[in-house]
């Protein structure tokens, strides 16, 4: 029997090493900080809100946004610097339209506001190329259409499925490109865990999706039916070809959750029985689960750490 690879090589795909571990300390710094500035001035505006003029609260949020395009527009700092101060920029455009909705009581819908804020964003996503600001852009894109969901369409209704169903196939197109993109060489490693969550996105929202239709009456199960069926078998079909572990586990336990939902929702058992079965469910699956994942991962990389 051929012995498993167990070099340096096979295991670079699953382990990252110390300069990647410091570009990500830099970049998770970087960006906590600029996340923590933009908090602050809306933290700012909420607490001082009384007490400040309409020239005020619209003045410090324009000025803020206008120095942050100029700074990332016209000096020479480091390029990641500045694609981190164009993506704190669009929390601020976020910022200045609430502010503007609060101050002449426009009486827009929340979708309003982030339509307004998404199409802002689409420019500079396209622009500067940055993972972050392009998940925040599907971010906002994704929280539109669940608020007009929310606001706008009627429960239950055909409209209302085929838009939350259309949020799972944004994420999942999104992840197809970026995979596309990564197997090709266009996609930075280092972005990689772009492509994990907007994965993870997709799964989690689509499963969600599925056991709320499970567990509704009048319900329409066809349509997260059919999307939870086709998404979950490209990723096992993907993962296998890819040997990724992540896909392999991930998916499953989906799908257990699932499971799960239904056996809770239609069972006729007493509270305590559901209780106990629901637990043998989940402990018998997550065992069987991780003991293939680490059989996987010891015929794939050759280790079990």
């Amino acid at each position: 029997m051929e012995k498993t690879d167990s070099s340096p090589l096979s295991r670079q795909a699953l382990y990252a090493d110390k300069k990647q571990w410091n570009q990500f300390l830099s970049v998770f710094l970087l960006a906590v900080g600029v996340g923590f500035t933009v908090a602050g001035i809306i933290f700012f505006f909420a607490y001082n809100w009384d007490e400040l003029p309409k020239f005020a609260k619209l003045g410090i949020v324009e000025v803020l946004l206008v120095a942050s395009v100029l700074l990332a527009t016209f000096t020479r700092w480091n390029k990641l610097v500045k694609q981190i101060l164009l993506t704190g920029a669009t929390f601020l455009i976020g910022t200045l339209f609430a502010v503007f909705g609060q101050i002449y009581q426009t009486g827009a819908d929340a979708y309003d506001l982030f339509l307004g804020w998404t199409l802002f964003t689409i420019l500079w996503a396209v622009a500067i190329r940055f993972a972050p600001l392009w998940l925040t852009f599907i971010g906002l894109l994704c929280t539109t259409i669940w608020l007009y969901n929310i606001q706008i369409a009627n429960t239950n209704s055909w409209e209302m499925t085929l838009l939350a169903n259309a949020v799972t196939w944004i994420c999942a197109l999104t992840t197809l490109i970026t995979e596309w993109m990564s197997a090709k060489g266009h996609l930075d490693r280092n972005n990689r865990w772009f492509v994990s969550l907007l994965s993870l996105a997709t799964i989690i929202h689509t499963s969600f999706l599925l056991m709320m239709a499970i567990c509704e009456e009048n319900a329409i199960l066809s349509v997260p039916l059919i999307s939870t069926v086709l998404l979950f078998s490209a990723g096992l079909w993907y993962g296998w070809k890819v040997k990724s572990l992540f896909y392999l586990a991930i998916i499953p336990f989906a799908a257990l959750m699932i499971l799960l939902t239904t056996f809770i929702s239609q069972s006729n058992l007493r509270d305590v029985q559901i209780f106990f079965y629901g637990g043998v469910i989940v402990i018998t699956g997550t065992t069987l689960l991780i003991y293939i994942i680490l059989h996987l991962k010891k015929q794939w990389y050759g280790t079990e750490a």
